[in-house]
């Protein structure tokens, strides 16, 4: 065997157990730096050879996307659906040990970076013990409209979910509406069971209008309409979480 051959030989045995030795599956808390700001989410991954699969964990829903990993290189894509259009989210980055950087494209709405690293084993304990102490205390709020909602979108390619915190004093209305991509603040009216709220989505564009209205029905929102400038309307409920 020449010495050119033997070094190449060698220098692969010792590539080869260190590009084995990257396993991404497991549960990452990954932070989105957006167009709508600081954002964090639960990201599940599975990786099979340079395969990957996973759920993409935000208020919205999950979302389960496929990608690849090859060498230090990650990438992977989901879609979300509105207004009968895909917005396309295609997720690139790097791998260091136990953290994941990298940038985020949100279709035609920009990009912003990420990081991640692996979510801690007490997690799910402080997952737990916070929705245990939010369930004791929410009978004491039920006679209000505060609180999270799960808000549900009708789009023409299904449901598109979301999460609104609600405050309201006096009949003034103001909040946030959560999704993968951030959180949006609004404003708002509610004039005996009539709901109004308002809100300007950023954009590279420049903002785009938004102004909901629905009932509330004790715990439920319902005839919920979301005019979207210059995209029409769609209908919307939304449910209280108890």
């Amino acid at each position: 065997m020449s010495r050119a051959v033997f070094a190449v030989l060698f220098a692969t045995l010792l590539v080869a157990p260190a590009a084995a030795q990257i396993n991404l599956t497991g549960d990452w808390d990954m932070t989105i730096e957006s167009p709508q700001g600081t954002n964090t989410v639960k990201v599940t991954l599975t990786q099979d050879g340079e395969k990957v699969s996973g759920l993409f964990k935000s208020e919205m829903g999950e979302l389960p996307f496929t990608g690849t990993v090859v060498g230090v290189d990650l990438k992977f894509g989901f879609a979300i659906p509105i207004q009968g259009q895909s917005l396309d989210i295609v997720v690139t980055g790097k791998v260091d040990g136990a953290t994941l950087a990298g940038t985020m494209q949100f279709g035609g709405f920009g990009e912003g970076d990420w990081t991640a690293k692996r979510s801690p084993a007490a997690a799910a304990t402080t997952t737990a013990s916070t929705t245990t102490a939010t369930t004791t205390t929410a009978p004491a709020a039920a006679a209000s409209v505060g609180d999270k909602w799960d808000v549900m979108f009708k789009t023409q390619n299904g449901d598109l979910p979301a999460v609104a915190t609600v405050r309201i004093d006096a009949g003034k209305v103001e909040g946030t509406i959560s999704s993968a991509l951030g959180e949006a603040p609004f404003t708002g009216t509610v004039e005996g069971k009539s709901l109004k709220m308002s809100f300007n989505f950023p954009t590279p564009q420049g903002t785009l209008p938004i102004i909901m209205t629905g009932d509330i029905e004790g715990d439920t929102i319902s005839n919920g309409k979301a005019e979207i400038t210059g995209m029409g309307t769609m209908e919307w409920t939304a449910q209280k979480q108890q």
